[in-house]
């Protein structure tokens, strides 16, 4: 048996040899050792040699007595504290001397960073003082756990000693801009048509590019079309936005300069040329984005509460006696009242009920969203196009109450707004008042809707959303908005001033509705959606819209029922129904489907359309459809057939698509993918994104990347995962499958927090040579100790030798030696000569098994050594 006390723990190769001899070998602690390793804080064992393997021999463990830690040096390690990741740090080991242990080192600043509240903990005046402070000592009943191997360092720290912060909280400190790297980003499709006797041909090229350099992200989005037929051939470049955009992480903001767009919360977003200032929620925890309330309450004793909404638990905490508050609930994205239980220590219960339900507009109390953007309104299609000022500002007042605020500022024209949005227990409301005034406008002899030079009017809107518990019905978003004749949005403003632009369509009312209702059991939902809106210069017709559907999944597939209605401002209506089957047309992964969909419209038309498609490959790289369609409308009928197909390989993405009817033929090809320029060079992806992380795994090509459906490591030892999620933790894995049998990662996965639009590089390292696995004998044919250690010729520790003297190593060069050591004395020492019976660059690298000879050292062999 042995005795261990609060010591480190240190894993991989240092903590698997350690394990190894305690499940082979009995060590016994004597009692002056007890004191001796409680004193020190380490575990000190004895451990008896008689049980290893070998005869007449003995092995040295005098090194494992107190552990075998890391050796002295700095280790850049993802840190845990209670599994919870809190960044990747600089962690140093110094020699603990005197044949201690060795002794992990933290710095002050490294102890606030871990969100150690230093003034909870015991003597910590006297903490500053210590650049090599050990956790151990210093936070009472804490535990470290070290394992090389992935690079990872676990800390468990009593509650007592930590911070309180939000769940889902990032220290900016972790948040990585990324390296100085550019990207292309691209999709381009090309489509010949072959229409009653004419042939076309159009070519479409979307681009989004961007450079990062140091902080600063530039961006630059465009597009181009070229389209050729009978005698004719037009091409155009649209360049979409540029603009230029870094972090303010003080303010937890971004600030952008160029091409950009408003804000959307309270105004109309609309294109700009200038910079803006504004608040980007993705900075905040998770826990405190969107909309929450805060739940008060007491608790008589150590009390558990549980918070559940519609059944579902969301949050369960241990609260100590006396008022308590949870501000850090996640947004559940939909209405719904908050079941809040209290259950005390000696089981007594108290439950309460907090209201909540949520519109766009609500904020948690005490939070607070801005914007400020200046510049030059953006539209080629005008002249003249007015400079501005916008502000707004949010701020959350209570559980019940957020209040809102902003205005437009120009030349001739002011827009200021107020508003509120409440919490209740009937629903969310929010409702605001927008008052604009406008001068020299110009105005227009054509159209039904004239101005006169100056107009002044408001624009009120109400917003509902709300869950009725009783019936689960579900008011996603419910609006009305209505204008009086003269207000004008300042997009209407800018192109009123301009009379080449467009024509004016003011909007005068506007309803939406969305409606949900689950039915009860498994019968399915309902629901239903529309919107009608009518416009000033044309106040007596309306544009209206509706859907209603019924949809539910049953053994065999999925089945929707569905009707719409629509009436446009020509009082034309058209009503249409619906009846859609999906059949799977096996029970593995890569069944394919079989659709069905038949439309009916009153006015007789009537069509219908069979579609297949499914996918192949391991990771569905490979997906596919075909259809045929037959419809009847106004007494001709029509019929065509098509196919398409996608497929998804590690640096690109190809699609094909080919369709044909009663009078045309059509056939069209796309490419889309990425190319980026990093300081490893340039590698070409098939995944596209804003924000992106470089794996360099040299020597793994073919692995996959598992955070990139169809993602590898390619030949220059590069990958590209995109679509990382900014100021979150991320992983970012490599699945080793697929890539050659003589490479071994050392780490298959990393997390990291990138910030947005970031390129972080992520260095997995690697082993490369043939898998070897030795039986090792002396020349007497005996078994090696359990335990011994195996050296390459410059004494770097390679493995262990197991048990049956076996060892498992990778050779790099096709022949070379080995030091096997199991003591410091040169009889406790010997050499292996191998040489590989297959090449280490064949691509039929597999497990070799080998029976080698460890010969004896001579005097002068050690002493050159």
């Amino acid at each position: 048996m042995f005795l261990t006390t609060h010591a480190p723990r240190y894993s991989g190769r240092f903590f698997a040899a350690r394990h190894l001899l305690f499940v082979t070998t009995i060590g016994v602690v004597l009692p002056d050792s007890v004191a001796q390793a409680e004193e020190s804080n380490v575990a000190h064992a004895l451990f008896n040699p008689a049980f290893l393997q070998g005869r007449e021999r003995s092995l040295d463990m005098s090194r494992f007595e107190r552990g075998s830690g890391p050796m002295p040096g700095s280790y850049r390690l993802d840190v845990y504290v209670n599994q919870q990741w809190m960044g990747r740090q600089d962690i140093r080991v110094r020699d603990g001397g005197d044949g201690k242990l060795s002794r992990i080192c933290f710095t002050p600043a490294q102890f606030s960073s871990l969100g150690i509240d230093l003034k909870r903990l015991p003597e910590s005046h006297t903490l500053e003082s210590d650049d090599c402070a050990d956790i151990i000592r210093w936070v009472p009943d804490a535990d470290i756990d070290m394992d090389l191997g992935a690079l990872r360092l676990d800390l468990s720290i009593a509650q007592i000693y930590l911070n309180r912060a939000a769940r889902g909280y990032v220290d900016p400190g972790d948040w990585d801009r990324g390296v100085t790297a550019a990207f292309v980003d691209y999709n381009s499709n090309a489509f010949h048509i072959d229409s009653r006797g004419s042939n076309s041909t159009e070519f479409y090229t979307g681009i989004n590019s961007g450079l990062n350099l140091g902080d600063w992200r530039l961006r630059h989005n465009a597009s181009y079309n070229r389209s050729s037929g009978v005698g004719e051939s037009r091409s155009k470049y649209n360049a979409l936005s540029t603009y230029a955009q870094r972090d303010l992480t003080v303010l937890k903001s971004q600030i952008t300069l160029g091409d950009y767009y408003t804000p959307s919360e309270l105004f109309d977003s609309m294109p700009f040329t200038g910079v803006q200032v504004a608040s980007d929620d993705r900075m905040l925890p998770g826990s405190q984005r969107g909309f929450a309330p805060s739940i008060r309450g007491v608790a008589q004793s150590n009390a558990r509460v549980t918070v559940r909404q519609a059944g579902n638990i969301l949050y369960e905490t241990s609260v100590a006696p006396g008022p308590f508050i949870i501000d850090d609930l996640y947004s559940t994205g939909y209405s719904g009242d908050l079941d809040v239980t209290v259950t005390e220590a000696d089981g007594r219960i108290h439950t309460f009920i907090v209201p909540f339900a949520s519109v766009a507009q609500l904020l948690r109390p005490g939070t607070s969203r801005y914007s400020l953007s200046a510049g030059q309104y953006r539209d080629d299609r005008l002249r003249k196009v007015p400079t501005f000022v916008q502000a707004t500002y949010q701020r959350g007042i209570s559980n019940q109450v957020t209040t809102y605020t902003g205005s437009i500022i120009a030349d001739q024209y002011l827009a200021v707004q107020g508003g509120m949005a409440l919490s209740t227990s009937v629903g969310a409301f929010a409702f605001d008042v927008t008052q604009s005034n406008a001068s020299g406008l110009q105005s227009r002899n054509e159209g039904t809707d004239p101005l006169d030079s100056s107009a002044s009017g408001r624009s009120y809107r109400l917003s509902y959303s709300k869950l009725v518990d009783s019936t689960k019905t579900n008011f996603v978003v419910a609006a009305y908005r209505f204008s009086n004749e003269g207000y004008l949005s300042f997009s209407d403003y800018a192109r009123a001033q301009d009379l080449t632009g467009p024509a004016l369509n003011r909007q005068r009312s506007r309803l939406q509705v969305n409606i949900n209702q689950p039915l009860p059991g498994d019968a399915g939902s309902l629901y239903l959606s529309g919107s009608s809106q009518n416009h000033w210069n044309n106040a007596k017709s309306r544009d209206t819209s509706f859907q209603a559907g019924y949809s539910n999944s049953y053994s065999w597939g999925n089945l929707s029922l569905s009707a719409s209605r629509t009436q446009g401002s020509n009082n034309q209506d058209d009503t249409q129904y619906m009846l859609t089957l999906s059949v799977p047309l096996g029970k593995d992964r890569h069944t394919s489907y079989l659709t069905s969909s038949t439309t009916y419209s009153v006015k007789g038309d009537v069509g219908g359309q069979v579609g297949l498609s499914g996918s192949l490959g391991e990771q569905s790289e490979l997906s596919y459809g075909a259809y045929g369609s037959h419809d009847r409308a106004s007494g001709a009928s029509n019929s065509s057939t098509g196919a398409n197909g996608q497929y998804r390989m590690a640096k690109t993405n190809l699609s094909g698509s080919i369709g044909q009817g009663e009078d045309y033929k059509q056939v069209g090809i796309g490419i889309s993918g990425s190319v980026v320029a990093h300081p490893g060079g340039v590698t070409f992806s098939q995944s596209k994104g804003e924000t992106r992380a470089i794996v360099e795994a040299r020597g793994a090509q073919g692995a996959s990347l598992l955070n990139s459906n169809g993602g590898a490591i390619g030949s220059s030892g590069y990958g590209v995962v995109s679509g990382l999620v900014p100021y979150r933790h991320n992983e970012v894995a490599i699945d080793p499958k697929g890539m050659a049998a003589d490479v071994e990662l050392k780490m298959s996965s990393q997390n990291i927090a990138p910030r947005h639009g970031a390129i972080v590089m992520l260095k997995y390292p690697t082993t490369q040579g043939m898998p070897l696995l030795l039986h090792l004998r002396d020349e007497a044919g005996n078994a090696l100790p359990t335990g011994a250690e195996v050296l390459d010729p410059e004494g770097n520790s390679l493995t262990l030798v197991g048990q049956m003297s076996r060892a498992f190593i990778r050779a790099a060069e096709p022949k070379g030696e080995l030091i096997v050591r199991w003591g410091e004395t040169i009889d406790r020492q010997c050499r292996v000569l191998y040489h590989l019976p297959v090449a280490a660059n064949s691509d039929k690298v597999k497990l070799e098994k080998v029976d080698l000879l460890c010969t004896k050292l001579s005097s002068t062999f050690a002493a050159l050594k």
